[in-house]
């Protein structure tokens, strides 16, 4: 944890660089591409059937990476059209990581199975991102080595990137207990072909059965008559792509009046409050939304172990309930009404370091007017958390579990 120290002064000197987006990303080897702007689906029933519309669309290649893949009733007709899809000669690989055979009805002790046997059954080509094998327990570093990332392209035309698992909570609600969460689709040829390009070395990787990154066509330029903006592509994977540290002092050292964190639950360090406070200091506004109604007890335990930290560093703190006990999956960040982030990375260590992360980053007013009509609906269901209820969720138990999700959750 210690690696994530981010101290006031170092962001002071940051601001003093006085940088714009362009050259702090320029700084990181991050180079911008022209987009077309996004669309968020906002439930996973709204992305779920744009799913089966894009894989119904497809003539050449679909490729999908996420972090969680179950079989479920909810999720088979996405793998059935996918299968289906591949007799008709489009060819189809999926990324799933190893975590998907460690999933739990919510708020219960019952398995659900990992897809990984099922979507063979089918015949789709899939590959097990870093399988929790005995020989990574002797080796930690390997073990914590996630594939957090959520993403889909299609025929090399579009791209869709957030926080939705073709897993049962993402996709099933609101049935029942799940996540309201986004996925965001753009039209962007050079963000497209650098996705696909680590969606082939990821695939390589673990597979015996190599592919091509060049047979898998990209367009050349953007359609015609689409209103464009641009868009960097974080593709975080520590230490080698490190690059959500360097997002979140972004943030931080960007935001002069207003500063959004939307993330469902955060598991906080120091280096991660001082960037708060940090923005606090300066005279920003920093709201932070959390959410009730977690899947699994420990994670909303430990998150609200947090909130009083929060609070204490300068920020409004809000706990999302949602009227059909959804919980808010959800990773967006804003910065006055102009620099949004979206994507797979929680504000927490993890992201930071051990996970792959893959988000998208904007500086349009428009794209962030945009989020914040989504914020603003979301705002309908929340609520203000005071201190005095901060103080009543700091107990022992909440302590051991919150350090446990520093590196597991």
């Amino acid at each position: 944890m210690l690696i994530s120290c981010s101290t006031t002064s170092r962001l002071e000197s940051l601001e003093q660089e006085t940088l714009d987006v362009t050259q702090w990303m320029d700084q990181l080897g991050i180079p911008s591409h022209e987009t077309t702007y996004p669309t968020y689906y906002n439930t996973g029933a709204e992305w779920n059937a744009r799913t089966l519309e894009l894989i119904e669309q497809a003539e050449d290649y679909i490729l999908i990476s996420t972090f969680l893949g179950v079989e479920h009733i909810s999720t088979a007709p996405v793998w059935k059209a996918l299968a289906r899809k591949m007799e008709e000669g489009v060819r189809v690989y999926i990324i799933i990581d190893s975590s998907s055979n460690f999933q739990l009805v919510p708020i219960s002790d019952e398995r659900i199975k990992a897809a990984f046997i099922y979507l063979r059954e089918l015949g789709l080509p899939t590959v097990e991102y870093n399988s929790l094998t005995m020989g990574n327990l002797f080796f930690l570093p390997n073990l914590l080595d996630r594939d957090h990332r959520k993403y889909w392209v299609v025929d090399g035309e579009v791209l869709a990137v957030g926080g939705i698992n073709v897993n049962h909570t993402s996709i099933d609600w609101p049935k029942g207990m799940g996540n309201i969460d986004t996925m965001a689709q753009i039209i962007s040829p050079g963000t497209t072909r650098e996705v696909v390009d680590s969606f082939v070395a990821t695939w390589n990787r673990y597979s015996p059965m190599e592919l091509d990154a060049e047979t898998f066509d990209v367009p050349a330029s953007m359609p015609v008559q689409e209103e464009t903006t641009k868009v960097w592509l974080l593709d975080h994977h520590w230490p080698t792509q490190s690059s959500i540290s360097s997002l979140f002092d972004l943030f931080s050292v960007y935001a002069e009046e207003e500063l959004w964190l939307i993330q469902g639950y955060t598991f906080l360090t120091q280096a991660l409050l001082d960037r708060v406070a940090y923005a606090v200091e300066k005279g920003v506004e920093v709201n932070v939304v959390l959410s009730a109604n977690s899947t699994q007890p420990k994670y909303e335990m430990a998150s609200r172990y947090g909130v009083l930290d929060l609070i204490d560093a300068g920020a409004n703190v809000y706990m999302f309930e949602s009227p059909e006990k959804a919980f808010l999956h959800l990773k967006l960040m804003v910065a006055d009404n102009s620099l949004v982030t979206i994507g797979s990375a929680n504000y927490n260590f993890r992201s930071q370091t051990l996970s792959r992360e893959l988000n998208l980053l904007f500086e349009d007013p428009k794209v962030a007017a945009y989020s914040m009509e989504h914020v603003e609906s979301l705002m309908e269901y929340c609520r203000p958390v005071s201190r005095e209820e901060a103080r009543s969720w700091r107990d022992f138990l909440s302590w051991y579990t919150h350090l446990l999700m520093q590196v597991w959750g």
